[in-house]
């Protein structure tokens, strides 16, 4: 889970280069954008020289960024950037996601980074 919105840019860059070391060594990886960190995808798709934008796209190219708080991407004013980049949201307006409980169900190891 990456918490950290745009007025960060260590922690955004520590969590999607753990992400991409993790991958790298075979781990089933799965990054989900929390919080302000709803409102990177559509920062970004402005900034061509930020310094997370290497990790970022790097990290959707693998497939790594697995989606987006809907609730947290509507709070923030951020799910319709989320959407034109192709970002699924998880959960609603009124919903927060992905259900965090399941994911430890399912066997993920959860961390959070922000």
């Amino acid at each position: 889970m990456l918490n950290a919105g745009p007025t960060a840019v260590g922690p955004p860059i520590n969590a999607l280069q753990y992400a991409l070391q993790l991958d790298g060594h075979g781990h089933e990886v799965a990054v989900f954008l929390d919080g302000p960190a709803t409102k990177w995808p559509g920062e970004l798709a402005s900034m061509a020289d930020h310094p997370l934008r290497e990790y970022y796209d790097e990290a959707r190219q693998r497939s790594l960024i697995e989606g987006v708080c809907g609730f947290c991407a509507h709070g923030y004013g951020a799910a319709e950037a989320c959407r034109e980049t192709g970002l699924r949201l998880r959960g609603g307006p009124d919903e927060h996601g992905p259900d965090v409980g399941r994911l430890a169900s399912d066997g993920y190891r959860l961390l959070t980074v922000g």
